[in-house]
């Protein structure tokens, strides 16, 4: 009972603050069922588009350089209010991931898998932004944990509907239709998302957010933090992306199987989130990221280098642990780092940044998966990772900061 109540103190949220906390975790379980489904059925619409392994890795980049317009989003998030983009932004996300279903072009499903990773990244920015200003410090970490933990179920439930793409020719198409059930989360969420606690019309009257952050002293924390997530992202999405790939056409295994297979070492990497929200919690945001980005880098060239399933399962555990472990670490320290008045502008460009890096690793992809292999490939962006780790740590640690502390150049 103490272990359960060390890794889940929910009882420490405040009552008033219960709602928006489970509500965010329903977004996030349908923002990662909609996320999942471009990696998971690489197999099947990279047959029926006709894309060869490198093609399909050069449209999955530019889906993510479509992001730039979360910042857009972010910035009205600044000046009006992080609640009505956020409403906005997921309203987008359901219906671009759902409308994909329908789609026969290699251009179309770019463009609207495009939509899926701008509202996705607006969606994800905003949320966490709403969570850090409305609770205690004590459980910030503990709170974007779970919003995190229900991405990764609803990735988890993506994963599930994997034999589905499997009918037919045409089967992928039914997974991505299923993402229209976020429209029934609609109303409730409109009715019970609250604004942020720290937003202040007044301050943000006269604000230029992103110009303010760029030409502030919270700079030099921006780039270095923005830097580690790029050349991160450019790692683990390649990693990714190809994962079920990988299970089925080197490995060999059935779809059902490959899809067990990481859903298994997927849950068991799960414990990730909420360890890695203690330790972000105790041991302080730079340890535990830097942590997280050793186990990430070690796993994921596990997956690409290991042929049979029982270490195979183990190297999914020890990288989804690692990505799980980063989120509430990662997403504390980001938003604990930049004041107020461009919080949420500083989260959309840093996010943006992440996925310029995840669109560099596709398009090295683009260039030496066809040529190389997966492994060669995921093995050499693994270095990546050790850079992001050194510059983690010449971030300040900003476990147990206050908010309202952290103040503009005046």
């Amino acid at each position: 009972m103490r272990l359960l109540s060390w890794l889940f103190p929910i009882d420490r949220i405040r009552p008033e603050d219960r709602w928006t906390v489970y509500l965010l975790w329903l977004v996030g379980v349908l923002q990662g069922f909609a996320q999942a489904q471009a990696a998971a059925t690489v197999p099947f619409t990279r047959s029926t588009l006709g894309l060869t392994e490198g093609e399909m890795s050069l449209v999955l980049a530019v889906t993510r350089l479509a992001g730039v317009g979360a910042v857009l989003f972010s910035w009205w998030g600044d000046k009006k209010g992080r609640r009505r983009p956020f409403l906005v932004a997921y309203l987008l996300l359901i219906g671009a991931s759902a409308g994909t279903s329908l789609v026969s072009t290699p251009l179309a499903f770019t463009g609207l898998q495009s939509l899926v990773r701008l509202s996705t990244a607006a969606v994800g920015t905003l949320g966490v932004v709403l969570l850090a200003e409305r609770v205690e410090p004590t459980v910030r970490a503990f709170s974007i944990a779970l919003y995190g933990a229900g991405g990764s179920l609803g990735a988890g439930m993506g994963l599930a509907t994997l034999p589905l793409a499997d009918l037919g020719p045409e089967g992928w198409r039914i997974p991505f239709g299923l993402t229209a059930v976020g429209f029934l989360a609609w109303p409730l969420l409109v009715r019970r998302i609250d604004e942020s606690r720290l937003y202040s019309p007044a301050g943000a009257a006269h604000s230029r957010p992103l110009a303010q952050l760029l030409s502030s002293g919270y700079a030099a924390r921006f780039w270095l933090s923005a830097a580690a997530a790029t050349l991160a992202a450019a790692f683990s999405t390649v990693a990714l992306s190809f994962s079920t790939e990988r299970l089925v056409s080197d490995v060999g295994l059935p779809t059902a199987a490959a899809a067990a297979l990481s859903l298994g070492g997927g849950a068991v990497g799960g414990l990730g989130f909420f360890v890695g929200s203690r330790l972000a919690d105790l041991i302080g945001r730079r340890g535990t990221t830097i942590l997280a980005f050793g186990c990430m880098a070690v796993g994921g060239v596990g997956v690409y280098r290991l042929d049979h399933p029982a270490p195979l399962a183990l190297a999914i555990a020890v990288s989804t642990f690692g990505s799980f472990a980063y989120v509430p670490a990662g997403a504390s320290h980001r938003v604990e780092l930049f004041p107020t008045e461009f919080r949420s502008t500083a989260g959309a460009a840093g996010s943006y940044l992440a996925m310029v890096g995840s669109a560099l690793g596709l398009a090295v992809g683009r260039l030496t998966i066809d040529r190389f292999g997966l492994a060669d490939t995921v093995t050499a962006l693994a270095s990546l990772l050790v850079v992001s780790m050194v510059l983690t740590w010449l971030l300040p640690e900003t476990k147990g900061q206050a908010l309202e502390a952290v103040q503009p150049d005046r």
